[in-house]
């Protein structure tokens, strides 16, 4: 069983700030937040299903269909209500997140990736939420919880789908009840809402093919998929497995957004890489170039740190070797 070690506990006082920022967070954008993804793709999924065909020719949404019941009771409030409480939800589960996995909480809530999140009413709350389940599940055995988990991290598979799935692989093999489940409401969702596989593959090519996201996308590519091989070969402990993976991840997929980086600072990373969460405010300052797509270097640097242990015992080792005569000289006589 992966045993992953919790935050040791907040203080009262950290309790407190951590709370008071949020607030303040939140009533700020009470009342400058616009809400268009919100309002747009992830409540029309909830009001209008039958516009799920239009998806092909134009991809308002590519969301899996079975996120519609988790969004429900938030479209369902009247007015602007749902909007709010959406976006006190998502700050709910980025304090979760840092709660459990060691991370810097204030920053977190301050960063522009925050800011983006909460402005257009994004999902990262939700990516969050499946890789908190997804921890508590494999501490727990649960292939239920697992399952949820991994269904709440399919929304938006780029945030945390890859760390969870790590997670459920690491449980045992109870696992595959959970995989069991997942497909079992795959099958469901193509039964109630219709061949939306099919849609969204339509749209997916359409979305790609317009290269619009480029302004904010903060990835390598394909170009980076051998670095799973050190995420997955390199001694570490799952820990800084975990942390590994889900960087590898953000590098190696090919639409990956700065602001959905946000799980990664959940983490117990140190101190300088939250300098990455303020980057994404000064694209009139320094250009989006450096201000979003320069988001690429976080994971890069948090690579970087995780490996510079081994990579200093390498390095050691070669010196070593060649300073030691007998591993450059061939056997006596020879």
């Amino acid at each position: 069983m992966f045993a992953y070690k919790v935050h040791p506990g907040w203080s009262r006082r950290a309790w407190i700030v951590t709370i008071a920022v949020a607030v303040c967070v939140l009533t700020l954008y009470v009342y400058i937040g616009p809400g268009e993804d919100y309002y747009g793709a992830y409540t029309l999924m909830v009001t209008k299903p039958g516009h799920l065909p239009q998806v092909a020719e134009h991809p308002w949404t590519l969301n899996p269909t079975w996120m519609v019941p988790f969004m429900a009771p938030f479209v369902s409030l009247p007015g602007r209500a749902g909007y709010v409480v959406f976006m006190a939800f998502s700050i709910a589960m980025i304090i979760l997140g840092a709660y459990t996995f060691g991370g810097k909480a204030i920053p977190i809530l301050l960063s522009a990736h925050m800011l983006w999140i909460l402005w257009w009413g994004q999902l990262e709350g939700w990516g969050v939420l499946g890789l908190v389940l997804a921890w508590y599940a494999n501490k727990k055995q649960s292939w239920f919880w697992m399952f949820l988990a991994m269904a709440i991290a399919a929304f938006k598979p780029q945030v945390s789908f890859v760390p969870v799935l790590a997670l459920w692989w690491w449980m045992g093999k109870d696992r595959w009840k959970s995989l069991a489940a997942l497909v079992g409401l795959f099958i469901a969702s193509i039964i109630i809402w219709g061949p939306w596989p099919l849609w969204y593959l339509g749209g997916i090519i359409k979305f790609i093919d317009s290269q619009h996201y480029g302004v904010w996308n903060a990835s390598l590519g394909w170009v980076a998929l051998p670095l799973f091989i050190p995420a997955l070969r390199v001694p570490l402990d799952r820990q800084k497995r975990l942390i590994a993976l889900t960087a590898t991840s953000y590098l190696v997929i090919q639409y990956m957004p700065y602001y959905s980086t946000i799980p990664l600072f959940c983490f117990a990373l140190p101190l300088w890489a939250y300098a990455f969460s303020f980057l994404g405010y000064l694209p009139n300052v320094v250009g989006t170039r450096i201000a979003w797509n320069g988001l690429v270097f976080l994971p890069i640097t948090v690579l970087l740190w995780v490996y510079w242990p081994h990579l200093i015992r390498v390095w050691e080792s070669l010196r070593s070797e060649k300073r030691d005569p007998a591993s450059v000289e061939g056997p006596e006589g020879a």
